[in-house]
């Protein structure tokens, strides 16, 4: 028996691990790095503030048109196939950019990587939980934390890089992703396997989305996450520099936040898979209330540290425990079907956000204003989320 647990515990980090790496390259030097790439590749190409936003635009575009598609696609085709395809995509992506030399390049390449990235982590989660149902909250904060670690190596290699290498720049950046994913690309292709579960017969009914309350519900609850969370993100250093702190301190403060992120995933996960979803959830949510709140009734440093310990913990909490509540409505073959459908309300809900808190901090209560606004929206989710069913759906 012990042996078995052995032999368990070791497939359970071989995977959480390697998916881990597919998060970090797909998501985090795919996507979050691009902001810190981004101003070598404006004064290189000479490229528009109005340019670099819309590149921003088209690669979110790949990832909103295809987050619906990866779970579907899963189901028909395998977990893994369709990840390694997504991871293949993304690996293009960036040796497209190593090379490109045209603003439509770019655009194309950023689009394959959202694209990428949405058609790896959904079929990635369903591989995880399905091999690991009883750990799923620790194996989807492990996975989740990929993104955050992707982002705190790119902030100290980017510029390491681009020092050693000034012939290529920003080039050798994306070259050197591309290396490295191609290397846990191959990884992924021997380590992963699709849970037995995805084999089973065909015979089972499909759930019916629009039909399953629980699961809208969820979905909506997704869709408050990816309203609200990008406040602190996006405005964080403007607000302090706003209150007269200086930019060492603020950058500092940020930081703060990416390393709690990295590590708020799985600590929110473990809490979950001890107490249940649903309690973690509530108490998450609180947190998330107070992190936005403590800027506008604390305004010194104190405030503003602790402020992002919570958000940056929280939110990646957040995030692993609605998936995890997600995963809990529908037998296990169709989670990544499910996760797929919330993925779309939460991804609407990023390209609102940003424009509501901006009209916000323009027109009503500055800073202060925006922060309230995510404090509401996160109460709402501790509202919504005691009207869920405390219980996993029928197996």
């Amino acid at each position: 028996m012990n042996n078995k647990n052995t032999e368990q515990n070791v497939d359970f980090w071989l995977f959480s691990l390697t998916g881990l790496l597919l998060v970090l390259t797909t998501s985090g030097f795919a996507r979050m790095a691009y902001g810190a790439v981004l101003p070598y590749m404006q004064a290189s190409m000479n490229l528009s503030i109005s340019q670099t936003g819309l590149v921003g635009t088209v690669m979110f575009l790949g990832y909103l048109l295809t987050v619906g598609l990866s779970g579907v696609l899963a189901l028909r085709w395998g977990a893994k196939a369709v990840l390694l395809n997504g991871g293949f995509l993304v690996l293009v992506a960036m040796i497209g950019n190593s090379v490109s030399s045209y603003f439509w390049m770019i655009c194309l390449f950023m689009f394959l990587s959202g694209a990428g990235s949405s058609l790896v982590f959904t079929p990635l989660m369903s591989i995880v939980i399905g091999r690991f149902p009883q750990k799923r909250g620790m194996a989807l904060g492990i996975l989740l934390s990929g993104a955050g670690i992707g982002m705190l190596l790119s902030g100290f290699m980017i510029p390491l890089l681009i020092k050693h290498f000034p012939s290529l720049g920003w080039r050798a950046v994306w070259m050197f992703f591309s290396v490295v994913s191609l290397i846990v690309l191959i990884i992924a292709s021997v380590v992963l396997k699709n849970p037995d579960v995805m084999q089973k017969s065909k015979i089972e009914k499909k759930p019916q989305w629009l039909e399953n309350k629980e699961l809208i519900k969820i979905a909506v609850l997704y869709f408050f996450l990816g309203l609200a969370y990008l406040i602190p993100n996006l405005y964080q250093t403007s607000f302090m520099l706003n209150k007269g702190f200086s930019n060492e301190v603020a950058g500092l403060v940020y930081a703060i936040a990416g390393i709690f992120s990295i590590v708020g995933g799985p600590l929110w996960g473990i809490i979950s898979d001890k107490i249940g979803a649903q309690k973690t959830l509530l108490l998450a949510w609180c947190f998330a209330v107070v992190g936005d709140l403590l800027p506008i009734v604390l305004t010194n440093i104190t405030g503003f540290i602790i402020s992002s310990i919570i958000w940056g913990s929280s939110i990646g909490g957040i995030v692993t425990l609605i998936q995890v509540k997600g995963s809990e409505q529908v037998p296990p073959k169709y989670v990544s079907a499910a996760i797929g459908f919330i993925s779309i309300f939460y991804a609407i809900g990023q390209a609102l956000g940003p424009g509501v808190s901006g009209w916000i901090i323009d027109h009503i209560g500055n800073f202060a204003g925006a922060y309230g606004f995510g404090a509401i929206v996160y109460f709402l989710g501790i509202l919504l989320t005691l009207k869920l069913k405390n219980k996993e759906a029928s197996r």
